[in-house]
């Protein structure tokens, strides 16, 4: 099997099958329908237009809106339940325009109600903007990757749309349950070190994962504003009364940035925020996609213009690799 048969296969086996209530919903939503909902998520008019254009031939394939329909359902079933697995599946763009664009139809249809979701969670009005501008975003990184039109890490919309993932100034929170939620922090302590540093620590006590969107404004004064108003809206959004850390995973946590960066960098100052865990895993692959997003690029030819670009290949152009590193600390200030 091709890898996006491959996919598409275990996608149709991780997901229940679509009611037949479900198939004839997507199915009715009409063009125009879609349209509205796109533009008012600030997607580009010419991008919008393909996107109509395509729907007649995506809903009218059964395959497509059979697998559409389950995938919503599964989100709309799972708003709320942050324990529920996070599938994380490879792009579809392979399958051609409705796998290109399945997860723009899967957004546009699941829009309004992480919407209401978010609202009744008590989420303010910019925290919700904010939060969608994750369409867009992923939106301008598939076209920088790949030239088209499309979503990058497609699998990224659903926590967002199960209403567990808000963008709160420069960073994302992420609700999850440590050593539950599928995107838990990894590496992490064992069992009983965990249980000897005690409540916060331990799996199943509440957590906030912290996601690094593209281009955000690490700056020290930004990021303290940036917690101040987190630990205001999510003490309001998803209170807890234990003590609650917040987690990050990420190779911006590698220690050897500092020496390439220097202590006056943003990157670095984000870092001792932490308390890093010494042990990591290698992860290349995440590093040149999130700096470069030349995907297949040889080493040498990708750019060094920044002292960052320029550590990155260094590194790996000498054989080393880049870790993906853990650090947490007190979120709520107990």
């Amino acid at each position: 099997m091709t890898d996006v048969t491959s996919t598409l296969a275990k996608m149709r086996s991780f997901l229940a099958p679509a009611t037949g209530e479900t198939i004839d919903r997507v199915r009715h939503v009409e063009s125009k329908s879609l349209i509205e909902t796109l533009e008012w998520l600030n997607i580009a008019s010419d991008d919008v237009a393909e996107v109509a254009q395509h729907w007649d031939e995506f809903r009218r394939d059964d395959e497509w809106v059979s697998l559409l329909a389950s995938l919503l359902t599964q989100v709309e079933l799972q708003r709320g339940s942050i324990d529920a697995p996070i599938p994380i599946w490879p792009d579809l763009d392979e399958a051609g325009p409705s796998g290109r664009l399945f997860y723009m139809y899967l957004f546009a249809l699941g829009y309004e109600g992480a919407k209401e979701f978010f609202v009744a969670e008590g989420a303010p009005e910019n925290v919700i903007d904010r939060t969608f501008d994750v369409l867009a975003r992923h939106c301008a990184t598939h076209r920088r990757k790949w030239g088209t039109f499309g979503i990058d890490a497609g699998w990224w919309m659903l926590p967002v749309l199960r209403g567990e993932l808000v963008q709160i100034g420069s960073l994302k929170f992420h609700r999850v349950t440590l050593g539950v939620g599928s995107l838990s922090p990894v590496p992490w302590y064992d069992e009983h070190v965990a249980a000897t540093l005690g409540i916060g620590f331990r799996r199943g006590d509440d957590s906030l994962g912290i996601h690094i969107p593209q281009g955000a404004d690490l700056s020290p004064g930004r990021l303290d504003e940036t917690m101040d108003e987190a630990r205001r809206v999510l003490g309001e959004m998803w209170p807890t009364p234990q003590r609650r850390l917040a987690t990050c995973a990420t190779w911006m946590l590698d220690e050897r940035l500092r020496t390439f960066l220097g202590p006056s960098s943003n990157i670095v100052q984000f870092q001792q925020r932490f308390n890093v865990l010494s042990e990591y895993f290698d992860d290349d692959e995440d590093v040149l996609d999130f700096v470069f997003r030349r995907p297949g690029t040889a080493l040498k030819d990708l750019s060094q213009e920044t002292t960052l670009e320029r550590a990155i290949v260094d590194v790996l152009s000498s054989g080393g690799h880049w870790h993906t590193c853990s650090g947490w600390f007190d979120f709520d200030g107990l």
